[in-house]
């Protein structure tokens, strides 16, 4: 099916009311190159038919460093989320903090962290 592994708009968080929503009634797993929130139930669905409520944020500061190292950090966290995205349960919400510790890793380590925090939180699918 082609484009099954895409992020399409519709899975992104956009608006800081959803940013703000994650942090105060979210959990809270803390790895050593982000902090993932998780929204087990969030209470906007979207709009279409057929579609999962998955949603994912990326959020970097300038801790992490300039705008080139942020926007790495950016698409890594987001490029492991879409390739590990069909692992994960329906009707999720996500913010991913990047961390300063981000800095020069690599897909593989992003996404095995990412893995990890999957684990952790319990919002894998155990099929």
């Amino acid at each position: 099916m082609p484009g099954s592994n895409t992020l399409p708009k519709s899975e992104r968080l956009k608006r800081g009311s959803q940013f703000r929503h994650a942090y105060e009634h979210g959990r809270k797993f803390i790895g050593r190159l982000f902090v993932l929130y998780v929204v087990d139930d969030p209470p906007e669905r979207p709009r279409g038919t057929g579609q999962t409520s998955r949603a994912v944020g990326v959020v970097t500061s300038r801790k992490i460093g300039g705008a080139v190292a942020r926007n790495r950090a950016r698409r890594l966290l987001r490029e492991a989320y879409r390739l590990n995205k069909q692992k994960l349960k329906d009707d999720l919400q996500m913010v991913m903090v990047a961390r300063s510790a981000i800095g020069g890793k690599r897909l593989q380590e992003v996404e095995a962290e990412l893995l990890r925090l999957f684990r952790a939180a319990g919002i894998r699918n155990e099929t």
